[in-house]
């Protein structure tokens, strides 16, 4: 299970790394690869891929809310026209647009590892991703999203790793049965069977 304990290390640091700004680009790539481990673990390929297109769909709405910020600063220091509000109000949208789409696969990649892995805090972090990006618009979205983080890095910490089973019980069954049968024979005058270290038969008395 090298695996499974790689990825909830990995994906654990990621996703707090995630949540400081500056690094958090690492953190995604972090909790991306610790995801890839734990989808080879559970041999279900769908748990990272949704998790890849959740990552790609999410860096295209940072890129734009980036861009629209920048936009928005420089449109601050000029008159704006019509058009000019129009092209800012469509970045925010495709920015919005591409934060949902990413939390439906975030959502998605955390509700099969909740079933697989018996750990129900991931769903409700996927939930609450989904919920934050809907009202990320109201801004009340944005606390949403935090909390969703933080149940994220509990999630990944709280994967249980199945215990190691020791195989000396199983050796000393599978040795006791061989170690109880001892080699037997036949006496040659009456052809009672005895342990082949018996000099005399038990049975008839006669010399082995």
């Amino acid at each position: 299970m090298g695996k499974l304990s790689d990825g909830k290390t990995l994906g654990g640091i990621g996703s707090i790394l995630q949540i400081i700004p500056g690094v958090s680009i690492i953190g995604y790539i972090l909790t991306l690869i610790g995801v890839k481990y734990i989808s080879d673990e559970l041999q279900d390929g769908s748990i990272f891929s949704d998790m890849l297109y959740a990552v790609i769909t999410g860096i295209i709405g940072v890129a734009v809310g980036v861009f629209f910020i920048l936009f928005g600063v420089v449109a601050s220091r000029v008159t704006l026209g019509v058009s000019e509000f129009s092209g800012i109000a469509g970045f925010l949208a495709v920015a919005w647009v591409a934060l949902i789409i990413s939390a439906v696969f975030v959502r998605r990649a955390f509700e099969k590892m909740a079933n697989r892995l018996n750990a129900p805090t991931f769903r409700t972090a996927g939930t609450l991703y989904l919920v934050g990006a809907v009202l990320v618009i109201v801004l009340v979205g944005f606390l949403i999203l935090f909390i969703a983080y933080i149940l994220q890095v509990i999630a990944f910490f709280s994967i249980q790793e199945p215990p190691v089973q020791s195989q000396q019980p199983q050796a000393a069954a599978m040795a006791a049965p061989t170690a109880s049968a001892a080699p037997m024979k036949y006496c040659a005058s009456c052809g009672t069977q005895m342990p082949s270290t018996a000099t005399f038969c038990p049975k008839c008395g006669a010399r082995q």
